[in-house]
């Protein structure tokens, strides 16, 4: 990850109970994103059930959302990222290193202060773009919302990077699929399934902006809930076993002045992503299409006139043959810079390593538009017309 400038470097980084579901708020932050695993497919039945527990989120300047946790007992609450692009779990250590300021920054835990404490043994180290995260494993009791799974395995972290200290969040929840190379125990969410928790290995997130008022934005464990979205969902099989990656169509505007992934590519969706990232020569050639204007110094983002934003086409990202479009004010956005108003492009251009699979990840922009359920017994996901 190159080093962006600071008002576009903190954009782009700040990514039913009693029935078995709970609805989770969240609450927006900068958080970096990492690698995830799954478990094996199994025929779990979809249900949705009708009583649910909404917790209120907080919309954190349209970044990132994270909500409230507690670990041990007595339980600390802690602010976590809920990522889809990451299976551990880490908080800060009370033991953090003093040189890590951003480990300092945040609300820490302390085995010495949890009865239901246990000694994991073990260390971990996650490399970001951003730097390190590293520390030791421990297991505990972990409650979310109302929700508590026993001996949960999660990282105390002791060194963070310096970049993380101005993020609001005091660490993450992954909510990806368990990789092996990094924790092989079970994830938060798998054991909220293995403990009866929660009844199907669904859950579902629904985000809100800040323009829009109203609603808060709602992680759902254990299905999804109708009063978020509407209409029926478009589901798509995961292509790949260990992460949240699809097949798509093509990308496309509704007045064809561009198409790009013509033969097929794949797209992730990643809840800790701010922007819609995708290949950088695709992502020029749709900006371009536009008449956008590469941001100098930083020539993955692009500048747009903001008087003529409302004219610009539908952005239509296609889906075994059906079209989930997004409004120019949905990948168009309003960003004040130097006392000026600018109008950015919520798509940035990446360079994938030559050993990679270029993907596109749909990030937050488009998780706004479209309520998205994430379905591990069945492998796929869905996605439904958000309620705004």
């Amino acid at each position: 990850m190159n080093v962006l400038p600071a008002a576009v470097l903190v954009l782009f980084l700040v990514s039913y109970c009693a029935a078995g579901i709970l609805n989770i708020p969240l609450t927006k932050a900068r958080t970096p994103q990492w690698k995830f695993k799954r478990v094996p497919r199994r025929p779990w039945p979809f249900r949705v059930h009708a009583l649910a527990k909404d917790i209120k989120l907080i919309n954190y300047k349209n970044t990132l959302y994270y909500g409230p946790i507690t670990i041990g007992t007595p339980g600390k609450e802690f602010n976590v990222a809920f990522d889809t692009g990451s299976s551990a779990m880490w908080v800060p250590s009370v033991h953090c290193l003093t040189r890590s300021v951003a480990c300092q920054n945040y609300r820490r835990y302390d085995n010495a202060s949890s009865n239901t404490y246990k000694d994991r043994g073990g260390t971990f180290r996650i490399e970001y773009d951003l730097g390190k995260v590293a520390g030791y494993w421990s297991q505990d009791s972990v409650t979310v919302g109302n929700l508590t799974v026993k001996n949960q395995t999660f990282g105390e972290a002791i060194i963070e990077p310096q970049l993380f200290a101005d993020t609001t969040n005091d660490g993450i929840l992954g909510l990806g699929f368990r990789h092996t190379n990094i924790d092989e125990d079970p994830t938060v969410f798998d054991n909220m399934v293995s403990q009866g928790v929660v009844s199907d290995p669904v859950f579902s997130f629904y985000l809100n902006s800040i323009e829009s008022g109203g609603r808060d934005s709602v992680l759902t464990l254990g299905g999804t809930n109708p009063d978020y979205y509407t209409g029926d969902f478009t589901f798509v099989d995961l292509s790949v076993p260990d992460q949240w990656q699809f097949k798509m169509d093509r990308v496309q505007f509704s007045n064809g002045a561009a198409t790009v992934c013509q033969d097929g590519c794949q797209g992730l969706v990643d809840s800790a992503t701010s922007l819609i990232v995708g290949p950088i020569d695709e992502v020029d050639v749709i900006m371009s299409a536009l008449g956008g204007i590469p941001m100098p110094g930083l020539p993955r983002m692009y500048i747009f006139d903001c008087s003529n934003v409302d004219n610009l086409p539908d952005l239509e990202f296609v889906l075994n043959g059906k079209k989930l479009p997004l409004k120019s004010r949905d990948y168009i956005m309003e960003m004040p810079i130097d006392g000026k108003t600018v109008c950015l492009s919520s798509l940035v251009g990446k360079t994938w390593e030559k050993e990679e699979t270029p993907v596109w990840i749909l990030g937050i922009f488009f998780m706004r538009t479209y309520y998205t359920q994430f379905d591990k017994g069945n492998s796929r996901i869905g996605f439904a017309k958000a309620k705004h």
